[in-house]
């Protein structure tokens, strides 16, 4: 089992210190850190420069999808290739089809050296046969449909020590956005005291966890998961 952490440049106010000092701890102590940068890319060089284990995110609905993957796969960098969410895009954008992620998946596979992810939600059908053939990464999110691609799976998890109001406040809209939410918040956020939703977990037998900690409080949820 490997580990990693998420962060959002959003949610760090895209605040390029904060992030280095994230990734500093990150890359000490789990095997990954996930970059999500929702609606302003993550292009600057002399930050790139000094990450590490890093995974960067690419939303294939981008206008600059392909332009970004040819920056990030000059790095040594892991590439995760999502559909991206209409409520980052712009409504040109967002009206292009779901199939577009093939082509920039096909275009990652032309131009990184490094391994790559796959996000797999509202495109699971489409992208089962590329990401097996491949052997790619099938990135999921917690609470999410399960991929039924043959094929490592790596599973995004937002957590908090605990879940009160404050936590879901903070994550409503991700909530709103997710297609099978009805109030069942413990199905898709993880609170590190909730031991029967941890057994659930360990029984799925992921192969990576991406824990996104929800008040960028990190906390070593490798000893507990």
């Amino acid at each position: 089992m490997e580990y990693g952490i998420a962060t959002k440049l959003s949610k760090i106010n895209n605040d390029y210190s904060k992030l280095l000092e994230l990734n500093k701890i990150s890359s000490s102590n789990f095997d990954y850190h996930v970059i999500d940068a929702e609606l302003l890319p993550l292009t600057d060089e002399n930050i790139l420069n000094n990450l590490k284990n890093c995974v960067l995110t690419i939303q294939s609905k981008r206008k600059n999808a392909f332009e970004l993957l040819d920056l990030y796969s000059s790095y040594d960098f892991d590439i995760c290739v999502v559909l991206g969410n209409n409520f980052y895009l712009s409504e040109e954008e967002s009206k292009l089809k779901r199939e577009i992620i093939l082509k920039v998946i096909n275009k990652a596979l032309d131009r990184c050296s490094n391994k790559i992810w796959v996000g797999t939600e509202c495109v699971e059908g489409i992208v089962k046969d590329i990401v097996e053939e491949n052997d790619l990464i099938a990135y999921y999110v917690y609470g999410g449909k399960y991929p039924t691609a043959d094929s490592k799976k790596a599973v995004y998890i937002p957590y908090a020590e605990k879940i009160d109001k404050n936590v879901l406040n903070a994550m409503e809209n991700y909530l709103n956005r997710r297609k099978n939410y009805a109030g069942n918040y413990n199905d898709f956020i993880l609170s590190l005291d909730n031991y029967a939703k941890i057994k659930e977990l360990k029984n799925k037998n992921d192969d990576i966890i991406i824990g996104y900690p929800i008040n960028n409080k990190i906390i070593n949820f490798k000893k507990i998961i």
